[in-house]
């Protein structure tokens, strides 16, 4: 029987779902790790399995990890931390927060288009001002910088609504239909060139890091938008601070910063045309939510894919920072 060290909350029901799925195959041992750090290093030990997400610096109890099921897309962290167990398999939760962050990146596109914080600070203000929304959708052309489950749904969320989606992926296999055009990142400065708005939600990988350099952001039309839901690392933040301070761009909207927090004296807060939010695109509203059950719905179908000794969905290749392509 495998044992599987559970870390991520669960409602009962949940657990049940997971305990009465294995058959008797797995023995789960559900811990909170703050509150029962004692048991967790114990139960690290003897873990074949682990759902949640460790410390780096766990990895040193693990004796007998085969299998480390993260609830993230982006595990980056584990990748770069240097410490994950070289036999284990590590999985991310791609295709899991396709709706959920679509949803954040195309609010946030909107807010900088009809100009939200303006009228939000209007009203603080207790001021009536109709403002100019220069930057409308209606004929745009949509730039998609990783056009996978994210970027797919947030085009085919967008397609009555602008022009032309350009996307960009790794290789130019088949692309659904609401995308116009597809490229890979070897063909990114000619379509920056063209694009009125540019969104991005690549991982953090050695061939993204510094990709919008202040070249490339000097590429873009200086009434662009750009949007950055993917790692803050994709973007160098003091480029984007000066061309910002030239008037390029109508708006940059900003999810993920280098470092995370982002520190309260760095000047991209003053910004006037920069809108943050807090690494806040995945978040859901609590276990019962749409997100959560998704997950866990994931979690139950990897587990049984390895119990049952085939090749579970979604394993990192650590020589590119993310999962696997077959």
């Amino acid at each position: 029987m495998k044992k599987a060290l559970v870390i991520l909350p669960y409602l009962d029901e949940e657990k049940e779902k997971l305990i009465n799925a294995a058959k008797g195959r797995c023995e789960f041992t559900f811990i909170n790790r703050k509150e029962q750090p004692d048991e967790y290093i114990a139960a690290l030990k003897t873990a074949e399995i682990i759902i949640g997400e460790p410390r780096n610096e766990d990895f040193q109890y693990c004796e007998k990890l085969e299998m480390l099921q993260s609830s993230s897309s982006g595990v980056n962290y584990y990748v770069a931390g240097g410490k994950f167990p070289k036999d284990a398999k590590l999985c991310c939760m791609t295709g899991v927060y396709g709706n959920v962050i679509a949803e954040h990146l195309l609010g946030m596109l909107l807010t900088i288009t009809r100009r939200l914080p303006e009228y939000r600070d209007q009203q603080h203000e207790h001021k009536w001002k109709p403002l100019r929304y220069d930057k409308p959708l209606e004929g745009s052309t949509v730039l998609i910088i990783g056009a996978g489950d994210i970027g797919t749904t947030l085009a085919k969320w967008m397609r009555p609504m602008v022009g032309k989606i350009i996307g960009i992926r790794r290789t130019k296999r088949d692309y659904p239909d609401c995308f116009d055009e597809m490229g890979t990142l070897d063909e990114l400065d000619g379509m920056l060139l063209k694009a009125d708005f540019v969104i991005s939600i690549l991982p953090h990988t050695p061939k993204t890091a510094g990709l919008f350099d202040e070249r490339r952001l000097r590429l873009m039309k200086d009434d662009a938008v750009l949007i950055n839901g993917g790692r803050g690392s994709l973007i160098d933040q003091e480029a984007l601070l000066r061309v910002m301070g030239e008037g390029k761009f109508f708006g940059v909207g900003l999810d993920v910063t280098t470092p995370e927090p982002l520190p309260a004296e760095s000047p991209l807060w003053e910004q006037e045309r920069l809108f943050i939010t807090s690494h806040a695109a995945g978040n859901s509203c609590s276990l019962e939510s749409p997100l959560e059950k998704k997950i866990r719905d994931f979690i139950v179908k990897n587990i049984i894919r390895w119990l049952d000794g085939k090749e579970p969905e979604n394993v990192i290749d650590f020589s590119i920072g993310y999962k696997k392509t077959y």
